[in-house]
């Protein structure tokens, strides 16, 4: 699936449709909607806009619609950093580990995770190579 940018609004209750779904759009409301003082309006027309973009699936249950994610909430997340990157920082990670870096937001466990992909991807252009 081609990325479709979102909203903050759009991301947040994808990935509340992606822990709690299948939902429907009174459920959704109820348990995400209220507590953060979004009108059931609200909610059905980011639910809707969601399923347009291709995000959620909907089907009709007992006379009510259900919607769910389509995607797992990391690849999800996946399809956005690669837009980000792609349309924001031309294609560059440099520019998004650069700012990391500098304002010293690695913990230790991510520093190591790092390290490690940076190894795969040493391995992967290796054998590329030859």
């Amino acid at each position: 699936m081609q990325p479709t940018s979102l909203g903050d609004q759009e991301l947040a209750l994808l990935r509340f449709v992606s822990s709690h779904g299948p939902i429907t759009a009174g459920e959704a409301a109820a348990k995400y909607g209220e507590p953060i003082g979004l009108a059931r309006s609200t909610i059905e027309t980011v639910l809707s806009r969601l399923h347009k973009k291709g995000y959620l699936a909907r089907s009709r249950k007992a006379g009510v619609f259900c919607f769910e994610a389509v995607l797992e909430p990391q690849e999800v997340m996946g399809s956005l950093v690669e837009q980000f990157v792609e349309k924001t920082l031309g294609g560059s990670l440099v520019p998004f580990v650069t700012y990391f870096v500098k304002q010293n937001q690695l913990s230790d466990s991510e520093i190591i995770e790092l390290q490690q992909l940076v190894s795969k991807l040493e391995s992967k252009k290796q054998e590329k190579d030859r």
